[in-house]
């Protein structure tokens, strides 16, 4: 699977509500699974890395660039 399928495809899942930004309570699930383990203390951390707009989520731009620097 190719990098962008991976990533539309984890957006789509995470995206619960569909409205085409992850919010930071998916953004927690999305890390959990991502990484394994909960922690707040680090979500919250690596949301802020990765929310480059600072509107309070992250697209799938800023998905995209969180999946190539934290899972591969």
């Amino acid at each position: 699977m190719q990098i962008k399928e991976w990533v539309d495809e984890l957006f789509e899942i995470f995206d619960e509500d569909k409205d085409g930004v992850i919010n930071r309570s998916e953004f927690v699930e999305l890390i959990d699974c991502l990484l394994q383990q909960k922690g707040l203390n680090m979500c919250e951390s690596i949301f802020h890395k990765f929310d480059k707009n600072h509107d309070n989520s992250i697209s799938k731009e800023e998905l995209t660039e969180m999946i190539i620097d934290l899972a591969l």
